[in-house]
């Protein structure tokens, strides 16, 4: 009967570990894209309309870049931030905060362009 308890335990701490690291790593993606989306952060650099796509290197905004999983970020957009934001210039923050999409990915239903736009 003491075998079994231990058994379960056992099994029941597995199946925390196993768990615990993709829901933080989730969470953490989410915590980003939110800072990405905040007036403090970046949404002044990717708002739709007025938008500087070029932030300093120094601001929140690319420091919070800089470190991120830009492409977990991506698919974390809602159709609701798509309206308020252009993924385009999305793009450009990555790139210029030193973390940029590969070429080709698709951002949300934005395919980042092959070549560079000259």
């Amino acid at each position: 009967m003491a075998i079994a308890r231990v058994i379960g335990v056992f099994c029941i701490l597995v199946i925390i570990s196993i768990s615990s690291p993709s829901s933080l790593q989730a969470e953490g993606c989410e915590r980003e894209k939110d800072i990405v989306m905040n007036k403090d952060g970046c949404y002044h650099n990717i708002e739709s309309r007025l938008g500087d796509q070029f932030p300093k290197r120094h601001s929140h905004c690319c420091q919070t870049v800089r470190s991120a999983d830009v492409n977990c970020i991506c698919n974390k957009f809602t159709e609701t931030d798509k309206t308020k934001i252009a993924l385009s210039k999305w793009v450009n923050v990555a790139r210029v905060c030193d973390n940029p999409l590969h070429r080709g990915t698709n951002c949300a239903g934005y395919r980042v362009p092959l070549r560079k736009k000259l």
